[in-house]
């Protein structure tokens, strides 16, 4: 039940938050050229960040294949933990923010292109997928899986964690490279504001009368 609750709330949250500061710069002059680029570099250090942690990661998770030491895997996902506080946490936040206002104050806009769009919506789904899902893997299951005497590699509930841990870096890697893909290549034109109302109402209207 909590987890369905968050899987609304969140969402919800962050298109409230999307939604202020959208109304906090619309007001507001663009951004020259001078000030595109400041922020336009201080939102591809937080992709930089967010990559690095999810790769620092993925290599704490091999190396756990290549060792029988149980401090050594222990250690391994003490340092997953760190890369998550304070690489893949700020580095997803940092690079919604940083784009969302990037949109805004440019001649992007929010909903004018729908490589925008899909930026934004992107971005919010790896970030709820990892405070609800990741989170479960890499921290709340960390103290079950080192509290008995029994070694790592022989408990069944630690190998299906790890399991798990390797699936949701991969999944968060596809949508950073996705996500990566579509801010280069701008796919898919201008968004049609009234075509986008359309998506969203058969999206919906689909999922309740079918």
């Amino acid at each position: 039940m909590l987890l369905v609750l968050n899987l609304l709330v969140m969402p919800i949250g962050f298109l409230v938050i999307i939604y202020v500061l959208n109304r906090l710069g619309k007001n507001r002059s663009k951004f020259n050229q001078k000030q595109k680029n400041g922020w336009l570099v201080a939102h591809i250090l937080f992709v930089i960040i967010y990559f690095g942690g999810l790769l620092g990661s993925l290599v704490m998770v091999v190396a756990t294949k290549f060792t029988d030491s149980r401090e050594m895997i222990y250690a391994a996902h003490l340092y997953i933990q760190y890369f998550d506080w304070f690489l893949i946490i700020p580095g997803g936040i940092g690079s919604l923010l940083t784009g969302i206002w990037l949109a805004i104050r440019t001649q992007w806009g929010v909903a004018k292109h729908y490589w925008v769009i899909v930026k934004w919506v992107g971005n919010i789904t790896a970030v709820v997928f990892g405070a609800n899902f990741m989170r479960v893997w890499l921290h709340d299951n960390f103290p079950t899986s080192f509290a008995d005497a029994v070694h790592p590699l022989q408990n069944p509930f630690y190998l299906s964690n790890l399991l798990m841990i390797f699936v949701g870096l991969g999944i968060s890697f596809a949508l950073l490279i996705t996500l990566v893909i579509v801010s280069y290549y701008k796919p898919w034109g201008n968004g049609n504001r009234q075509n986008i109302k359309k998506v969203l109402i058969i999206f919906f209207a689909e999922r309740v009368f079918r």
